[in-house]
């Protein structure tokens, strides 16, 4: 018998990710971007994440957030007991993990929620849990409560929904772990493509699908591909059963979404934006743009706000520098098209960011950015909160001070272990911190005692031979070294104002 629940393959844990879009102050600017009103921050509140794979992000809130409660729910047992020690060594008692079913979930008593959040699981269970899903939504969810669901769309999986059903059917006939079974499922795939098989000769779209299918890794591929409920959806589909749990659509968490000037080609942008249907409106768009995953936020009791209000609920928002300096870069992409952002702007914005969060209205008036057009301060402000330069942050907490510091403690002995992890949690911006592997490493390696590049270099080269890297040797990695070089002369000082560690 395959390892599965109802369907799912439970054989590997999910990767340790942790996605920003998920935070209560990410999705209240989201709401306020496109101009609804949104939860306060200044109170607490309640949060329950659906699957919460390894549990990062909840853990990392939960550490943010010392006065709400957490609760998170994982029916897969290395999920649960991984999410449950980051918890225990930090401390976190505000946060609850649960392992039910979903439908023994809709049945345990729990407070009603002001966020109920869900990261790719309504693609990937099947029918009976998403019943289960929305009768927990119904039930749970307060007056003005904000449900984040990202979900494979369609069209934008058009080229690989058909991949994940062959590859579905070629697994479900072999023998072996799940892992063995999708990895002879894609290399049959790869068989048929190099032997001119009609769909992929006749579409290049599913060339490149079967290209990041080949290169993506085990735990990915079990989770993404072999849910016997897997399905894509498109965002009408979701938007009406939202709508039957008493919800409507809001915004996207990704935030470009909600700009049409830079997410929508000029070409179509009029005949989008002038429907009226958000339903309507938001499918159009995805055949533009065709969307791979949507970042839907709907909400119980949507309220539009007036433009006054929205500049005055948005000037209170807490802004924080949210990568190095060095690492934002000027020349850059939107969805659409490709801009150089201002670079006297942004100078004044980093400069002023640099220490500490500061409210938008704040920035919006530097002294030093007295004689240029508030306009183009504005537009700038969006453009580097759109490209993640920037982020809305919750008011920092000195309780959560400890609690940050024993969980980033933690995740650095998952680091040395060799797991890869994708940020820490920065108790002086309020929030978490997406950081380049390599940079977490060099982190560990300061931490463990490394200061200068050389030895920062070895530090990571050995943690990297024991995750199965090729680099075993810092002398034979010149790039390492060059790496470490440009953490210390560019990251450092910043990775030094996020607070992360306790002082030792």
């Amino acid at each position: 018998m395959h390892a599965s629940t109802d369907g799912y393959v439970t054989e590997l844990p999910y990767s340790i990710n942790h996605f920003p879009e998920m935070a209560p102050a990410h999705l209240r600017y989201a709401l306020l971007q496109s101009g609804f009103a949104a939860p306060a921050l200044d109170a607490p509140f309640n949060y329950l994440e659906l699957g919460f794979g390894q549990g990062l992000g909840l853990t990392m809130l939960a550490a943010l957030h010392p006065r709400s409660r957490f609760f998170g729910n994982d029916f897969m047992p290395a999920h649960v007991a991984a999410a449950q020690a980051m918890a225990d060594s930090a401390g976190l008692s505000n946060l609850q993990i649960m392992a039910d079913s979903f439908a023994e979930l809709a049945t345990r008593e729990l407070p009603a929620m002001d966020y109920i959040v869900l990261h790719g699981v309504y693609s990937w269970v099947d029918d009976a849990n998403r019943e289960h899903i929305l009768t927990l939504i119904r039930r749970l969810l307060k007056p003005g409560g904000v449900i984040y669901i990202s979900y494979n769309a369609l069209p934008g999986w058009a080229n690989k929904a058909p991949l994940q059903r062959l590859m579905s059917e070629i697994a479900q006939r072999e023998d072996g772990s799940a892992v063995q079974r999708f990895d002879t499922a894609r290399r049959m795939l790869a068989t048929l493509a190099s032997q001119d098989a009609a769909f992929f000769a006749g579409n290049p779209g599913a060339q490149s699908a079967l290209r990041e299918i080949t290169q993506a890794g085990d735990a990915y591929l079990l989770h993404e591909f072999a849910p016997a409920g897997w399905s894509p959806f498109y965002h009408t589909d979701i938007a009406a059963r939202m709508a039957g749990a008493g919800l409507q659509f809001a915004a996207s968490a990704r935030l470009f979404s909600n700009v049409p000037q830079w997410s929508l080609p000029a070409s179509s942008r009029a005949l989008i934006t002038a429907t009226a249907d958000s339903s309507l409106r938001e499918l159009m768009r995805d055949y533009v743009v065709q969307t791979p995953l949507r970042r839907d936020v709907f909400v119980r009791g949507l309220i539009p706000l007036e433009d006054e209000e929205v500049i005055e609920a948005e000037g209170e928002t807490l802004i924080a520098l949210l990568r190095p300096p060095a690492a934002c870069a000027r020349n850059v992409r939107t969805p659409i098209d490709a801009v150089h952002l201002d670079d006297e702007v942004m100078d004044a914005l980093v400069e002023a960011l640099a220490t500490g969060p500061q409210r938008f209205a704040a920035l919006r008036g530097l002294s030093t950015l007295a004689h240029i057009d508030p306009a183009r301060t504005t537009a700038t402000l969006n453009l580097m909160l759109c490209l993640g330069y920037l982020g809305a942050v919750a008011p920092a907490d000195t309780a959560a001070r400890v609690r940050a510091h024993a969980l980033n403690a933690a995740l650095l002995g998952r680091l040395r272990a060799g797991e890869r992890l994708s940020g820490l949690v920065s108790p002086a911006m309020g929030t978490a911190v997406a950081i380049a592997y390599h940079d977490l490493l060099f982190l560990a390696g300061q931490q463990d005692g490394c200061q200068d590049e050389e030895a920062l270099a070895a530090y990571v080269a050995g943690i990297l031979a024991r995750a199965g890297d090729e680099v075993v040797d810092a002398h034979a990695a010149p790039d390492l070294r060059r790496e470490a070089y440009n953490f210390l002369k560019y990251g450092d000082g910043y990775y030094r104002s996020l607070d992360l560690f306790a002082t030792q």
